[in-house]
């Protein structure tokens, strides 16, 4: 007897469709504008702990895409999973670092990396993707790597 399994709304196995990433690009930010307007970093770990678990599970336990996604009308573009895990990966990086540095009593280290991290979200948010290119570019330089 074989079971069947049933494919989730939730389930992308290479693409993304654009109205979760945004959702969860939307989530990112106002948890980023609730940390600085409160100066209560701790509110950084929210968006850190969904960029690790949908990392680790999958785009069906984002918090942020489950919640904020219903906001934008249902895409039929996506977006290469394996872009948004690099992108996933930077968002991670730099919210570790603001963390940290708020950890350590820089505010001025912990502000940098959360400006960084809200820039590149209000221009992915607005159709240029900073993480795409920078993506783009780590694969032309081990390309060239490659062949000389």
């Amino acid at each position: 007897m074989t079971t069947q399994l049933k494919s989730s709304d939730y389930d992308c196995i290479d693409e993304v469709p654009l109205h979760r990433v945004r959702g969860n690009q939307l989530g990112i930010l106002i948890s980023v504008i609730a940390a600085f307007i409160t100066q209560e970093l701790w509110i950084l770990f929210l968006p850190l702990a969904v960029q690790l678990i949908s990392r680790t599970y999958g785009v069906k336990y984002n918090l942020f895409v489950r919640l904020l996604s219903p906001l934008f009308p249902k895409s039929t573009v996506t977006e290469s999973r394996e872009l948004l895990r690099f992108n996933q990966l930077l968002a991670i990086l730099f919210l570790t670092l603001a963390l940290v540095g708020y950890a350590i009593g820089s505010i001025v280290f912990s502000s940098i990396f959360l400006g960084f991290l809200a820039a590149a979200v209000i221009l992915a948010l607005f159709g240029y993707c900073p993480g795409c290119f920078m993506y783009f570019q780590w694969k032309q330089f081990l390309a060239r790597r490659r062949t000389s």
